[in-house]
């Protein structure tokens, strides 16, 4: 019989190294990327300019939005809008950045797909092409004066305005 495809003791023992490696690597790599999952979906709060609304949430969406109990005293139903919106963009903001941030050692140390195969399209390239651009931030929540109605030409105004209630 032929001895020769037999593989022998040193070449059992560089394949069983270069596997052990490969577990290594594959278990420091899925510690990374549990980390990064954590750090990735931590809870965010943020608050509007004017301090009427707070909303808090994760990378996977909105878990809380609250108002200030005197919101309605402060502000007009326009404005408050403006502020809910606000605080909202701004957890969007947050959020998508720390995902980007904990995700960026990881996508950094794995290869492309053009890596791998000569020819092949990027897929970081599609990836990023796919991404949305954040939202604008909205316009800065402004006060509208609050306006009087000019009743001086009423008739009725004036006798009520004129007129004791005390006698």
């Amino acid at each position: 019989m032929n001895d020769w495809s037999a593989p022998t003791r040193a070449e059992n023992d560089a394949l069983r190294a270069q596997i052990d490696s490969m577990l290594d690597t594959f278990n420091s790599e899925k510690s990374a990327l549990l980390d990064a999952q954590a750090q990735a979906s931590a809870l965010v709060s943020v608050w509007s300019q004017d301090g009427l609304v707070r909303a808090s949430g994760t990378i996977a969406g909105v878990s809380e939005v609250h108002i200030a109990a005197d919101a309605f005293k402060r502000t007009t139903p326009e404005s408050l809008g403006r502020s809910v919106t606000e605080a909202l963009t701004e957890l969007t903001r947050q959020t998508t950045q720390a995902q980007t941030q904990a995700l960026a050692p990881l996508s950094a140390s794995m290869p492309d797909l053009s890596d791998l195969v000569p020819g092949a399209p990027s897929i970081k390239t599609l990836i990023a092409s796919l991404t949305p651009p954040p939202p604008p931030m909205p316009e800065p929540v402004v006060q509208a004066p609050e306006t009087l109605v000019d009743d001086s030409d009423d008739e009725e105004g004036d006798y009520f305005r004129n007129r004791s209630y005390l006698r």
